[in-house]
C-alpha cells in the first residue's frame, strides 16, 4: 500500500485481485469548498435571469434552480482530477475505466465536508521478460513458382469479376444479399438492424458467418436458398463476444433475401487491362512480385508467432478475472487488422476468421490477451516507437494487397474502427521483429514445416494453422512430385 501526499488528495493503492486495483480517494474538505465556490463563481457570471443583470444573480436564487446540478458537476470534475492524479502519481496500467465500489457512484458532495470514494480498475499484469536469446526458431522457405501464379491469376479473376444475376436456387461460392434484424432473448425489440447484408453461400457442410457470429450450420442453411426466402437462424451469444448483452444471449436472426448473385471472373485480358498491363508476361511478372511479398509477410509472420508462443511459455502472469468489452473487441479488432494485412484472405474472408474467434473458447481469448501483453512488454524492451510515415504505409501495404486505392482502404478502415488500431499492430509487430531478431533462425523446407505443424496438432489436439496460398500449392506439387523445394 502506497500514500501520496504532493497533492491534496489522499491516495491509496492495493492489491484487489489477479491485475486489479484499489483505489482509495479521499478529497479534503477544503478543496471541496474552492471547487464548489469556484463552480458558483463561473455559473453566476455565464447566467442571465429576468429581472437580473448577468453576474447579479443572488446566490439563493442560483442555489434554488441550479444546486443540485452545480453539485453533481462539480462531483464528477473532483472525481475525475482526483483519479488522473491517482492514475499518474502511482503508474496505473489500466486496462478500463475505474469501477465504483460500495456506494460510491452515489455518494454527493457536500461543502465543508471531505468526499471519500472507492475504485477498483483492472491493470496490466506484472512480469518479467525471461532471456530470449537461446530461442530457436524454424523458417519454413517457399519458392513461388509458376503453378503459384497460374493459382493467383484465377483468384484474381474471381476477386475481379463482375456480379449477374441468379435465378431461382443458389448454390456454393454464390451470393445472398438482403436486410438482416437480430433480436435477443424473445424480445420484440430489435437490437440490431442492417439494411444490406452480403453472404457468400458456403459448402453445404461447412459454416459461415452473418452479422459477425459464426454459425456452423450455415452452409447447409444457406444452399438451395432464393429471392424472396426469409431465413430464420437461432443461436446462442459467444461468452468472448465484445458485446455484454449478446453474450450467452439467446439470438434469432432473420435474413430476407432479396437479391442473388454469382461472379463472373474476368477474362486474363480484362484482368490485365484491370491492372494497367499490355502483356501476359507484365502480368505474371508483377503477380510473382506480390506473391513474394506476400510470402516474406507470411514467413515473418511464422516467425513472430513461434517466437511470441515459446517466450509466453516461459511467462507465467495472472491475468485480469475478466474480459471487459473493451478488451475484447481490441483484441478482435487486432486480428481483423493483422488478416488484412497479410493480403491471403478478401475482406469477406477475414470476417469470417473474426466470427469464429468471437466463437472460441475462453482459453484461446486468455491465450490472446497474454501474447498482447506481452507484446507490450517487448515494446517497452525494445523502446518501440511508430510514426505517421509507418501508419500511412501500413495502409497503403493493405490496400494494395486488396486491389483498392490508399484513400478508399483508409476509409474502409476509418468505417470499421480499425484506424487506432494500426499503429497497435505495427508497434506489436516492431516488438515481435525485435524478438525473433534475437533468436537463431533454421530454414526447413515448406513440406517439414508442414509436417511438423500436423505432428504438433495431433499431439494437442488442436487444428493445424491456416495454409497459405504458397503453402497449399507446394503441399499440392510435392504429391504430383512435379518439382521439389528449394531453400
Amino acid at each position: 500500500m502506497t500514500t501520496t501526499t504532493s497533492h491534496p488528495y489522499e491516495i491509496t493503492v492495493e492489491d484487489a485481485g489477479p491485475a486489479r486495483k484499489r483505489v482509495h480517494i479521499t478529497v479534503p474538505a477544503a478543496s471541496v469548498s474552492t471547487k464548489l465556490q469556484e463552480s458558483m463563481g463561473l455559473l453566476m457570471n455565464q447566467t442571465a435571469i429576468p429581472g437580473f443583470r448577468k453576474g447579479k444573480v443572488p446566490t439563493h436564487i442560483l442555489e434554488k434552480r441550479f444546486g443540485e446540478s452545480l453539485r453533481e458537476e462539480a462531483r464528477n470534475e473532483i472525481i475525475s482530477e482526483a483519479w488522473s492524479t491517482a492514475v499518474e502519481e502511482h503508474g496505473l496500467r489500466t486496462l478500463g475505466d475505474p469501477e465504483p465500489v460500495g456506494d460510491s457512484a452515489e455518494v454527493k458532495i457536500e461543502d465543508g465536508k471531505p468526499l471519500t470514494i472507492l475504485f477498483e480498475v483492472e491493470v496490466m499484469p506484472e512480469f518479467e521478460l525471461p532471456t530470449f536469446d537461446d530461442i530457436e526458431l524454424l523458417r519454413p522457405m517457399i519458392e513461388v513458382t509458376s503453378d503459384h501464379i497460374d493459382e493467383e491469376i484465377e483468384q484474381q479473376k474471381i476477386r475481379h469479376g463482375n456480379l449477374e444475376d441468379v435465378s431461382g436456387q443458389v448454390t456454393e461460392g454464390e451470393f445472398l444479399i438482403g436486410p438482416t434484424t437480430v433480436h435477443l432473448n424473445g424480445s420484440e425489440e430489435v437490437f440490431y438492424k442492417t439494411e444490406q447484408t452480403r453472404l457468400t453461400v458456403p459448402p453445404k457442410d461447412e459454416g459461415g458467418q452473418i452479422v459477425g457470429l459464426h454459425i456452423d450450420t450455415l452452409g447447409a442453411i444457406l444452399n438451395g436458398a432464393a429471392v424472396g426466402d426469409e431465413i430464420k437462424i437461432q443461436t446462442v451469444g459467444p461468452d468472448e463476444h465484445e458485446l455484454e448483452d449478446v453474450r450467452g444471449a439467446n439470438i434469432e436472426i432473420t435474413f430476407s433475401v432479396v437479391q442473388a448473385s454469382r461472379i463472373i471472373p474476368l477474362s486474363e485480358e480484362d484482368l490485365m487491362s484491370f491492372f494497367g498491363l499490355d502483356s501476359k508476361e507484365s502480368l505474371r511478372d508483377q503477380l510473382k512480385i506480390a506473391l513474394e511479398r506476400r510470402r516474406d509477410l507470411d514467413q515473418a509472420s511464422v516467425l513472430r508467432r513461434q517466437a511470441t508462443e515459446i517466450l509466453g511459455d516461459r511467462i507465467e502472469m495472472e491475468l485480469p478475472e475478466k474480459t471487459t468489452a473493451m478488451q475484447a473487441d481490441r483484441d478482435l479488432q487486432r486480428m481483423r487488422t493483422d488478416l488484412q494485412s497479410s493480403g491471403r484472405l478478401t475482406l469477406e474472408e477475414v470476417e469470417k476468421e473474426v466470427a469464429k474467434a468471437r466463437s472460441g473458447s475462453a482459453e484461446e481469448s486468455k491465450k490472446r490477451l497474454k501474447m498482447f501483453f506481452i507484446l507490450m512488454k517487448l515494446a517497452e524492451h525494445f523502446h518501440i516507437t511508430v510514426n505517421e510515415q509507418e501508419i500511412n504505409a501500413r495502409i497503403a501495404e493493405i490496400a494494395q494487397q486488396h486491389g483498392t486505392r490508399p484513400e478508399e482502404m483508409k476509409n474502409t478502415l476509418a468505417q470499421q474502427g480499425q484506424l487506432s488500431q494500426i499503429e497497435a499492430v505495427i508497434k506489436e509487430d516492431k516488438a515481435a521483429d525485435q524478438l525473433v531478431a534475437a533468436c537463431t533462425k533454421k530454414d526447413v523446407s515448406v513440406q517439414e514445416w508442414q509436417k511438423l505443424q500436423e505432428s504438433k496438432s495431433s499431439s494437442t489436439g488442436t487444428e493445424p494453422k491456416k495454409k497459405s496460398s504458397t503453402e497449399k500449392n507446394q503441399s499440392k506439387k510435392k504429391k504430383s512430385k512435379k518439382t521439389t523445394s528449394k531453400s
